[in-house]
């Protein structure tokens, strides 16, 4: 069985992304990704000179939680389905493996399941701020005005009016789904993404138009494939992604760089992958999973 690997980056190699594609190099079949958006630093391919890596060519300019990494997302799916990977997993430069690669693929191999997924229905409030995503999707800014509140802080108030019926893809052609943008899925559910691709677009250019006001703004990694996968009903779904991310206390929508301290729970998470990590800060965390986990053949 290959498992593809599919990775964006912006950074030059550190030693947290040198040290994950190691480790992606030590299972038995794969290939591996990456999109490196090159108007952001340099990228030398000579650091994995022993991985079996794919560099997409034509890139695009990303940014965190932009439409165009949709579009860098499936330049490295099409590069990974052409090597006939069977299963496909997205991955960040911050992100590590926290369990061999043995387990990983006997997971695979037993699994019922076309993809493990995060889908969650925003037009349920299975999370809080669903109402403003529904906002966003429901109605479009005309302007904003200066407003001040009661305690007397001045801000921009924006005014917004309902959008007409045909402009909102999710009134009646898709339920919107959400969830991480990290996430496992097999062939079927790959293909069936590559040979969609239109819808991918018409979701991901409403997205860029739901987006291009400030006050109400939603990440399309988090929706575009979600959307798309769950709206088949011939998927079958798994809502766990097998990750692990420490959002205790986070701050502006970025998760918690992992350190040492988190060991204890990082080993007997169920997770297969753990961001995020850092290279001035988890250096010591990192080799100690590889020592006690990724190394150790009796851990189970």
């Amino acid at each position: 069985m290959k498992i593809g690997f599919s990775i964006l980056s912006h950074k030059e190699p550190d030693q947290v992304y040198i040290e994950l594609v190691n480790q992606l190099a030590q299972y038995p079949d794969y290939s591996i990704a990456i999109h490196h958006d090159k108007s952001k630093s340099a990228f030398d391919a000579t650091f994995f000179k022993e991985a079996n890596i794919d560099i997409v060519k034509e890139t695009v300019i990303t940014h965190w939680s932009h439409v165009n990494n949709i579009e860098a997302l499936l330049k490295t799916f099409e590069l990974l389905y052409d090597k006939n990977c069977d299963w496909f997993v997205t991955l960040s430069a911050n992100c590590f493996p926290i369990k061999r690669p043995a387990q990983l693929i006997d997971f695979l191999k037993n699994s019922t399941f076309d993809g493990y997924i995060e889908c969650n229905n925003v037009n349920t409030d299975y999370f809080d701020f669903y109402q403003y995503f529904r906002k966003a999707f429901e109605t479009r800014m005309l302007f904003q005005i200066p407003f001040f509140r009661k305690s007397g802080k001045f801000y921009w108030k924006p005014i917004r009016v309902k959008r007409k019926k045909y402009t909102n893809i999710f009134k009646d052609l898709y339920i919107p789904y959400h969830g991480s943008d990290w996430f496992m899925i097999n062939r079927k559910a790959m293909k069936y993404i590559l040979e969609n691709k239109k819808d991918v677009k018409k979701i991901t250019e409403f997205l860029r138009d739901v987006n291009q006001y400030p006050d109400l703004n939603v990440c399309p990694p988090e929706v575009v494939f979600q959307t798309l996968l769950a709206n088949n009903k011939a998927m079958n779904l798994n809502n766990n992604n097998y990750r692990y991310i420490d959002w205790t206390n986070a701050v502006n929508w970025h998760p918690n760089n992992l350190k040492e301290k988190d060991y204890d729970v990082i080993s007997h998470s169920e997770a297969f992958f753990a961001r995020k990590f850092d290279a001035s800060l988890s250096m010591s965390l990192l080799e100690k999973i590889k020592e006690h986990i990724l190394n150790n053949i009796n851990e189970k």
